[in-house]
Parts: structure tokens; sequence; C-alpha cells
């Protein structure tokens, strides 16, 4: 039902085409990109970095602890600037169970492969420019910068952290 095409090939979405890159329910689209692109630990920072700039700011709630992206915004803000984005479709698909459908989420890429690459690339690009958005609380400071002051009197230089 309201099958897509390859916009490569034009192969069918259900066909074994190599530019579906991810074709996967909605609600585990961003989890299985980050995933693909081995990027959890630095998607986790991005998200951990999102949640402290809402709640210094006061826009904290319960709802936004989840962080859950919506496909479309994971797309706008971490895939649409790729150079193998090959664009993103939604498709109805029921299996066996017509009870039991939803819309699935298609992603094709002339290369699937350079495309996780691609993405693992962004987030880390994104999270090291969020990273240094997100002030430093001053105690934290104080304890690396003491790491590194020697003492004015010592001829030993300063330890170096490891």
């Amino acid at each position: 039902m309201n099958q897509k095409h390859c916009p490569f090939c034009r192969a069918v979405s259900d066909a074994n085409c190599a530019h579906l890159a991810l074709a996967v329910e909605g609600r585990d689209f961003v989890r299985l990109c980050v995933a693909a692109a081995r990027a959890q630990d630095v998607w986790h920072k991005l998200c951990q970095g999102y949640q402290k700039e809402f709640r210094d700011s006061g826009e904290w709630s319960p709802d936004r602890e989840d962080f859950v992206w919506l496909e479309t915004a994971f797309c706008g803000k971490f895939l649409n600037r790729s150079h193998w984005f090959g664009g993103m479709d939604h498709e109805w698909r029921s299996g066996s169970d017509p009870a039991k459908g939803g819309y699935w989420v298609l992603l094709w890429s002339r290369d699937p492969e350079r495309l996780w690459w691609e993405l693992r690339d962004e987030i880390e690009r994104q999270q090291l420019k969020n990273q240094a958005n997100f002030p430093v609380n001053q105690p934290d400071l104080d304890h690396v910068t003491a790491l590194f002051a020697a003492p004015a009197s010592s001829p030993q230089p300063a330890p170096v952290a490891h």
C-alpha cells in the first residue's frame, strides 16, 4: 500500500535496493540512524548538552527529558546537508496483520555506508560546537585549573592530568 520508489534506480521500496539505507518504523528511526552511524556515545553527549541548556534556561519539563526527535527534524538538523543523503519517504506497512500496521520511514542514499560515516561526522561536529556553547560550571573549572597550577615555590613542573 502506498509503496515508494527509489529516487535513484526507481526500484520499489520492498525490493533489495542498494540505495535503501534504512527502512524502519518511525518511532525507531532516530535511534537506528545513530546506531548505524556508530555515534551513540557522541549522540548521548549532544543530548545531555541540550538537556542541560533546557534546565539552565528554565525551559525544562519532564516531557523534554525524553528528548525524542521526530524523523523530519532529525533529517533537517543532521542529514539534509549530507552529500550522500538521497531523501526520506514515509510508507504505510502492515505485514501479515493489517491491524498492526504503521508508518515506516525510508531513508535513501547513493552510498549508505558513506551516509553513516558522514552522519557520525555531523553529530560529532554539532556536539563539539554545542559543547563550546555550554558554559562550564565554575566549580568544575576551578577543579580543572587546580590540576595544572604549580605551586609558586615548587621547582617541579605541575603534574599532567591523564
